[in-house]
C-alpha cells in the first residue's frame, strides 16, 4: 500500500482518489500476513467502496431549493470522502508498521488500534446506508 496521501480536488479527483486507495487496500489485504490487519484493510476498503458508490450517485438538481439541498448533500459526501481517506491513511501507517511481522511481533497497543479501527468502521457504514 504505497500510495501517496492526496486529498481530492473536486468530484472527479475524489472518485479517482477513492479508486486508487481501494485498490491499494485490496492489495494490502491480500499480502498482509496478520489476520486482524487483513480485517482492518478489508473493512476500510468496504467503507471506501460504499462512499464511492454514494458519492457517484449524486444527482444534479436545478431549482434553487433543491440546489441548496444537493449542495448540503455534497458537503456531507465530501466529509465522508475525507473521513474515508483518513482511514486509508491509518491503514497505510498500519501496513508500513506491520510489514514482515507476525501477530506475535505486534505490541498490545497496536493490536488494540487495529481492533478499534475495524470495529469503528461498521457503525460508519451503517450511517451511510441510513
Amino acid at each position: 500500500m504505497d500510495t501517496k496521501s492526496q486529498r481530492p480536488k473536486g468530484r472527479d479527483g475524489a472518485l479517482s482518489s477513492l479508486n486508487v486507495v481501494i485498490e491499494a487496500l485490496n492489495l494490502a489485504k491480500e499480502i498482509s500476513g496478520i489476520t486482524p490487519a487483513k480485517a482492518a484493510f478489508g473493512s476500510v476498503g468496504v467503507l471506501l467502496t460504499m462512499i464511492r458508490v454514494r458519492f457517484r450517485s449524486s444527482d444534479s438538481v436545478t431549482t434553487s431549493l433543491w440546489f441548496t439541498l444537493v449542495q448540503d448533500s455534497m458537503v456531507n459526501k465530501q466529509d465522508y470522502v475525507e473521513l474515508g481517506l483518513s482511514c486509508a491513511d491509518i491503514c497505510r501507517a498500519l501496513d508500513r508498521g506491520t510489514g514482515g511481522k507476525s501477530l506475535d511481533d505486534l505490541s498490545h497497543s497496536v493490536c488494540e488500534a487495529i481492533n478499534q479501527l475495524t470495529t469503528w468502521v461498521r457503525p460508519t457504514m451503517d450511517k451511510l446506508d441510513g
